[in-house]
């Protein structure tokens, strides 16, 4: 008998009653999807799972995209009538309403003022940008200095980054001047002047860390910045 345990998102949709009645229990999901027309013999297979722990179930089309991780979508994305779903950290852009799109998200939405997009559930967090934001995303490591900041022409967004570095000469001015905000920041790494500004325009930032030019992390943020170079 299998135990499922400890999952943000778990899909049931294309199990079998025979398949269902293999699990045991479910402990610690936070969200279930379910079948839109399940049998009586789904229905009660999966009523006979012990559930300790669920925040929630949901009924999810048959023909729902599931995407995992992190994701980026636009019009030319997506088709028509369709529902979305995104385990992780959802980035919708340029949706009209006549597509009709339909979006539940286990994590983070963040989305353009100009995106037309029913949310039928959210696990996490939403946030809605401006539409002429330039979104830089999605890098493992990413370097600021005065050079990317002269190459910058419009506000930025910088999205789902594991790393960024913020040089020493770059000043809160320089950032503000482009409108440079965070999003989703696993470490950022900047002089303690800049920390206020970053606080102040950043959603979430896992570890804010100050340059020392003694340890390891600081030598390694040199090189990078040779190498950015």
């Amino acid at each position: 008998m299998s135990k499922i345990m400890n999952q943000a998102f778990l899909d049931l949709r294309n199990f079998s009653p025979e398949a269902l009645k293999k699990i045991r229990s479910i402990t610690n999901v936070a969200s279930i999807a379910l079948p839109e027309n399940p049998t009586p013999e789904f229905s009660e297979a999966y009523a006979s799972i012990k559930k300790t722990n669920v925040a929630s179930e949901f009924i999810i089309p048959d023909n729902a995209c599931v995407f995992n991780g992190m994701t980026n979508l636009t019009k030319e994305d997506v088709v028509k009538d369709s529902t979305i779903v995104c385990n992780g950290s959802l980035v919708v852009r340029d949706i009209p309403k006549e597509m009709n799109i339909r979006l539940i998200v286990n994590g983070s939405l963040i989305k353009t003022r100009n995106v037309f997009a029913e949310i039928i559930k959210i696990n996490g967090t939403v946030l809605e940008i401006d539409d002429d934001v330039k979104l830089i995303m999605a890098l493992q490591e990413l370097i600021i200095d005065k050079n990317f900041i002269n190459n910058l022409t419009e506000k930025t967004a910088i999205i789902n980054c594991g790393k960024v570095y913020i040089d020493n000469e770059i000043t809160d001015t320089d950032l503000r001047s482009k409108g440079i905000v965070f999003y989703n920041i696993g470490k950022l790494t900047a002089k303690k002047e800049l920390h206020g500004y970053i606080q102040a325009n950043s959603n979430y930032v896992g570890v804010l860390l100050t340059p020392k030019a003694d340890n390891k992390k600081e030598r390694k943020f040199r090189k990078l910045k040779l190498w950015w170079k």
